[in-house]
């Protein structure tokens, strides 16, 4: 098991490259360590120098008369190897490089960090001799609970009960001044750079595994111990799911994430040289984690200070006071784009509202407590509000108005936050005159924030992972698959040919060992196979080219259903065959015959192998349906039966499935039963990487796979 214990709670730490010129890297390196108070040994290692800050230098790594349990390497990016090679001999097994030049910046720096890898391999036989790297390319760590600061950025030295974990230096460094200027403290801020060694997962597993949060709780904080992410690519996304769900359970995970254009993907390249994903898959993933993506850096800061700072919303209702009515209107549309619910008072809260408000105020939500309201009004709205148990969250906004007591009302906010535990967000809007609140609001660690948009989304988010974890923790479902010893034999036979797409012929054939029902079907060499199937099976029958070559039989003319007599089967063969003569000669083009199913609900039910997270699933609307609505429901593979009910209940076919406008409905396990086989499949053979069902037919008789396709790697 990895222990990284010494790399962010060192009792001694060796420099290469630092430096007495504090223009210089190695140098700003050195007081950073020494100014965070940092009561462990320093080696600092110059090639001329004798002392630096007051430390005794040393030329060779060889000659420390000590092992380091910490390594930095501040120099430039072709010495890194040969220095690494001697730490590794004294037994530093720790190491931090900020060096840049390696797959960031080329082909040549592509070999050189792949000769570091095999350094680190070379040497990382098992737990006992392992090496690990944090870098290249990166800003180093600070761990404010020890103290310990090792980056060459400007980070604040105040404790905190945040966590952050970032691969880009300059968003680290960002992040530095923000939490200075809005006084909030954070306890490891840890940057990531290549991800040579040390990964997101390795960095998370170390958090889940040293709980932190009775070193980080004070009076006004959440109680939690937040971690925010910057991530432009994921190294392992199944580990990274399951160990985010770990922690999600207990503490807000939000990550910021570039990718969703192919411009920010190509620029990522350029930057840390990662390899992003498919975007809509990251969302899926990261719902599946009880993750919450930012949708800026704003938003990344914005998160970050609720997390830290503000109790977790019981529910989605929310109560607006405001000192103006305009701001209050628009927050309510805000509210309503952002899924939060305005709270309905009951009578008891409305009358005593109108007790303490003038006449003109208004008692319902909004509550306006008009423009004259000084601290004491408000105050009264408040606390009738926050004693309300329909009320899960409060938003007070303010204008600086002429009468308006803008430091005596953020006091009375703190004061009645602290008393009562409920969430209450700010929205101070204004500037210069409304600054004096913002920083008393932020003494008492109460969110505020200039637009009232930007305060709904942030306590909507907090009511989205306040429901992620309740459903991490309520839902303890087995989600292994029962998957099977083997491949299906069809797709062993594929194993020995190039071929990728498989015909609609052995689709059924997997499909069928799978335990999924497939309508009576059989391949015909001439029209009097294609009889003795009817013989046997009765009309109606369907008769389509089962081909590799045709994935798309249905746009292409290669499906004719509806076929009732010997002269329709006769006709829709002679035009089938007609097609396939203007095929290849492959000799793998064939009609195939199939029972008709009897009409129903048309779905589709399919997989996508992701590069990353591994197989997505999804389920819609199907066969005509599927081109003329978009009802695109995904999920991560495997799927709990629970999450399997709430995809189909999300879907818009669903209307359709429970019974529309006083149509018969269907009934949906079936539909959860053939998902569960599907996804069964889909986990039984690692070789599948797309497969669809297209459609399904839910009817009266059950649920029928129709046709499909299947592509393999």
């Amino acid at each position: 098991m990895l222990n990284l214990d010494l790399m962010f709670y060192p009792k001694s730490i060796a420099l290469v490259g630092a430096s007495s010129d504090k223009k210089k890297l190695g140098s700003i390196v050195l007081k950073n360590i020494i100014d965070s108070g940092f009561r462990g040994e320093i080696f600092p290692l110059n090639l001329t120098a004798t002392t630096i800050s007051g430390l005794k230098t040393y030329k060779d790594y060889a000659d420390l008369p000590s092992i380091p349990d910490l390594a930095l390497i501040a120099i430039p990016a072709k010495f890194v190897l040969e220095v690494l090679e001697k730490i590794i001999q004294k037994g530093t097994k720790n190491v931090v490089i900020f060096s840049a030049g390696f797959k960031e910046a080329g082909s040549e720096g592509l070999a050189l960090e792949q000769k570091l890898l095999e350094i680190i391999k070379k040497n990382s036989i098992d737990a006992s001799t392992k090496i690990n790297v944090l870098g290249p390319n990166c800003l180093g760590f600070v761990n404010n609970l020890y103290p310990v600061n090792v980056t060459f950025g400007q980070p604040v030295n105040k404790k905190g009960n945040l966590r952050f974990i970032s691969q880009s230096g300059a968003i680290a460094s960002s992040v530095f001044d923000w939490a200075e200027y809005n006084e909030i403290g954070f306890s490891e801020f840890i940057t990531l750079g290549n991800k040579t060694d040390l990964n997101e997962n390795n960095i998370l597993k170390y958090c889940y595994d040293n709980d932190i949060t009775s070193q980080t709780q004070e009076k006004g904080t959440s109680g939690l111990v937040p971690i925010g992410m910057y991530l432009e690519s994921i190294i392992d996304g199944k580990e990274f799911i399951n160990i985010s769900k770990k922690i999600s359970a207990k503490n807000p995970l939000f990550l910021l994430k570039p990718g969703k254009s192919n411009e920010s993907k190509k620029a990522m390249q350029s930057h840390t040289g990662s390899i992003a994903g498919e975007d809509y898959v990251l969302d899926v993933a990261l719902k599946k984690a009880g993750i919450i993506r930012c949708d800026g850096i704003e938003d990344f800061f914005d998160l970050a200070k609720v997390f830290a700072w503000e109790k977790i919303p019981k529910g989605r209702n929310i109560a607006i006071v405001s000192n103006a009515g305009g701001p209050a209107v628009l927050s309510s549309d805000f509210v309503a784009s952002e899924g939060l619910q305005l709270v309905r008072f009951d009578e008891e809260t409305r009358n005593e509202l109108e007790m303490y408000l003038p006449r003109a105020a208004s008692i319902f939500n909004p509550v306006d407590v008009l423009g004259d309201a000084l601290a004491e009004r408000y105050e009264s709205a408040i606390k009738t509000l926050i004693i309300d148990d329909d009320v899960h969250s409060l938003m007070i906004i303010l204008t600086p108005q002429v009468m308006t007591q803008i430091e005596k009302t953020a006091e009375m906010i703190g004061r009645l936050s602290f008393e009562y535990g409920k969430p209450i967000i700010c929205s101070f809007i204004g500037g210069s005159h409304i600054a004096k609140g913002e920083k008393v609001l932020n003494k008492f660690k109460i969110p505020s924030f200039r637009y009232p948009e930007r305060a709904v989304k942030a306590i909507a988010k907090m009511s989205q992972w306040g429901e992620y974890r309740d459903t991490l923790n309520i839902n303890s479902e087995n989600q292994n698959l029962e998957v099977d010893s083997g491949f299906s034999e069809v797709l062993l036979q594929q194993n020995t040919t190039d071929r990728k797409n498989m015909d609609s012929f052995e689709v059924n054939q997997i499909l069928k060992t799978h335990g999924i029902n497939t309508s009576p079907t059989a391949k015909c060499v001439n029209i009097d196979a294609a009889k003795l199937f009817v013989q046997e099976n009765n009309f109606p029958v369907v008769l389509k080219i089962s081909s590799p070559q045709m994935l798309h039989k249905s746009d292409e003319g290669g499906v004719i259903v509806g076929i009732d007599s010997v002269e329709k089967l006769e006709e829709a063969f002679g035009s089938l065959q007609k097609i396939i003569l203007n095929m290849d000669k492959s000799g793998l083009n064939t009609i195939q015959i199939q029972k008709q199913v009897a009409k129903g609900l048309e779905l589709i039910i399919g997989s996508k192998k992701d590069m990353v997270f591994g197989n997505i699933l999804m389920f819609g609307a199907g066969g005509v349906l599927a081109n003329l609505i978009e009802d695109r429901n995904l999920g991560l593979i495997p799927l709990s039966k629970t999450e399997i009910i709430t995809l189909i209940k999300n879907s818009k076919v669903n209307k359709l499935i429970e019974g529309y406008r006083g149509e018969k409905g269907y009934d949906s396990e079936k539909i959860v039963d053939l998902i569960l086989k599907f996804q069964n499949m889909i986990a039984s053979n690692p070789k599948i990487s797309e497969a669809d069902i297209n459609p399904v037919i839910l009817n009266d008789d059950g649920i029928w796979a129709v046709d499909g396709k299947m592509i393999l790697i």
